[in-house]
């Protein structure tokens, strides 16, 4: 049930339907086969859960190939569902056999003797297994029948037809099994209280989107201040973030299967707009264009869980590791590949959300990348903070080569004159002659890079930029970095910084994680150290840690995120 992919002709031949009362006997096979004794249910126990709750039981029925046997030469039942979308005669058959199913109940209360009944007036759907037959395992048959089986329950609840509408579904599962229900939309409350064989259980959770009508149109949102500085209040760099069950614009149901039982709901359409990421419509990316611009920040994050059929972002991942998919988007609306401080944010609010020591890892899939982040939990943090997250992530290593032309190193001089002191006199000439220790650029040509002295540094700390005069040296193309060595203001500083982004809209930005891919490796072979701390001088400030490891070319990027603002977004597609 672990599988993050799919295997397409596998899944094209399932059809998601309820279970009838001749199929109880295949149901209770798999039951047997794949629980201890001590947990699986007994066949009375499916049959009286068919009987009473037959609404909430659902397979995942695989049709055979000839039309006659399956391949595994099983005896096959007889269904007559309609497949792919193809209108049949009612006395149209299809043969194939069950493979997996998951059977829930209703009760009033999350407790191990409200579950043993089904309770037509519960609130509260239970689900007793989610099982695939062990031959069919590993083929993401368990994301697509779980994510079926959360259509079919919501759509089930807004036809009014029960006594009461459900609230949410829960269910009770071993720590392996953890990652692959929180990918599924489920959050992990807790180690649950109900005894069920002999081994640890946690309890998990999925609310209903209908169950409170006020929050019906709205998503999570969160304000982080990445890389703060713990001591300081309205430090470092503010991302928003908002956490979506599935991609903007496509609904999970779309994910989860396209073969189902016509009885309870009507066959959706693909949407038709899908863009180029084969995942997000056109209409989901001009929403999250439109939710970024009135968060106002240099950059919201957008994340919801990696899908079992976004084969083309399959992960190498040990499968434990809850994944999420992640977009960033400018204050102006417009999409950015990357974005080291939102990505920090948006760890914080997942670490934060889920409230569980479970994970410690989580990994976002971006356009380009694969980011790895994990938790930390160092004194400090803890004392100071329950809103507080530590967060390590892996970066590339970024190398700075010298500027060695003299002409261009003349041409960056009189470009930092222009624009730190508006003219090009001898004087302010003069000034970045004697203080500038070094000239460079980083890997690609991204950043300018300019190290000074410290006095020079802090010289430049009160004067008014001109950000336009930053962009007429042709030699980069994002950023200018200026930096210095720290004499030990604070202590456990070893270099300062500020970042300018003239060429890409931003003046001067808080604290800029990227930007120390260079800044770490530079000052770590300065200093003969493998990890130093650098603090970003904006308006704003704050620190980051570097962690050298040249060996895999990776600098390990050290922040710590502040979360000064929780709510729901109510902005609708």
């Amino acid at each position: 049930m672990m599988n993050t992919g799919g295997d397409v002709s596998l899944l094209s031949r399932i059809i998601f339907r309820r279970v009838l009362p001749t199929d109880v006997s295949q149901c209770y096979q798999i039951e047997s086969a794949s629980y201890p004794d001590d947990e699986a249910a007994s066949k009375a126990k499916l049959q009286y859960r068919q009987h009473h709750a037959a609404p909430f039981f659902r397979c995942a029925f695989l049709v055979s190939d000839d039309g006659d046997n399956t391949s595994d030469g099983r005896t096959c039942a007889s269904t007559s569902i309609s497949y792919q979308g193809q209108s049949m005669h009612p006395s149209a058959t299809l043969r194939g056999t069950i493979i997996g199913f998951v059977c829930a109940t209703l009760c009033d209360s999350f407790t191990a003797e409200a579950m043993k009944v089904h309770d037509a007036a519960g609130k509260i759907l239970a689900i007793h297994s989610v099982v695939v037959d062990e031959r069919y395992r590993n083929h993401g048959v368990a994301s697509a029948m779980l994510q079926d089986y959360i259509l079919a329950m919501e759509n089930l609840n807004e036809k009014g037809k029960l006594k009461t509408k459900m609230e949410k579904i829960v269910l009770i599962a071993k720590k392996e099994k953890l990652a692959f229900y929180v990918r599924n939309g489920f959050t992990v409350t807790g180690v649950s209280p109900v005894a069920h064989g002999k081994d640890q259980w946690f309890d998990l959770e999925r609310t209903f989107a209908s169950a409170n009508e006020s929050n019906a149109n709205s998503y999570e949102c969160y304000l982080v201040d990445s890389f703060a500085d713990i001591d300081k209040r309205g430090s470092g760099n503010p991302a928003g973030v908002v956490i979506l069950h599935d991609p903007p614009g496509v609904s999970s149901e779309s994910h989860g299967g396209n073969y189902r039982d016509g009885s309870l709901e009507e066959d959706l359409n693909e949407d038709e707009d899908e863009n180029a990421d084969g995942e997000i419509s056109v209409r989901g990316v001009q929403w999250m264009s439109t939710v970024a611009k009135e968060f106002n920040q240099s950059e919201t994050a957008f994340i919801w869980p990696l899908r079992h059929d976004q084969s083309s972002c399959r992960l190498q991942d040990d499968a434990s590791t809850p994944t999420y998919v992640i977009r960033y988007y400018t204050r102006t609306g417009v999409e950015v590949v990357l974005c080291g401080h939102a990505t920090l944010a948006a760890a914080c609010c997942v670490f934060h959300r889920e409230n569980s020591k479970q994970f410690q890892k989580i990994a976002f899939v971006a356009k380009n990348d694969t980011l790895h982040a994990e938790l930390h939990h160092p004194a400090d943090i803890a004392s100071n903070s329950t809103n507080a997250s530590r967060i390590v992530m892996s970066f590339p290593w970024k190398n700075v080569t010298p500027v060695l032309p003299e002409k261009d190193r003349e041409e960056v001089l009189s470009m930092m004159s222009r624009a730190f002191f508006r003219t090009e006199s001898v004087q302010s000439t003069a000034f970045f002659t004697q203080r500038v220790i070094h000239i460079g650029t980083t890997d690609g040509m991204e950043d300018l890079f300019v190290e000074l002295t410290e006095d020079g540094f802090d010289t430049l700390l009160g004067v008014q930029v001109g950000h336009g005069a930053l962009t007429s040296w042709s030699g980069y193309s994002r950023g200018v970095i200026i930096c210095c060595c720290s004499s030990g203001r604070p202590s456990t500083v070893d270099f300062r910084s500020r970042f300018f982004g003239p060429k890409v809209g931003i003046d001067e930005d808080p604290v800029t994680g990227s930007a120390h891919c260079s800044l770490g490796p530079y000052f770590g072979n300065k200093l003969g150290k493998l990890a130093v701390v650098g603090r970003q001088e904006s308006e704003r400030g704050g620190l980051v840690e570097c962690i050298l490891r040249q060996e895999e070319g990776r600098v390990c990027i050290v922040g710590t995120g502040v979360m000064v603002l929780s709510g729901q977004l109510s902005i609708r597609m």
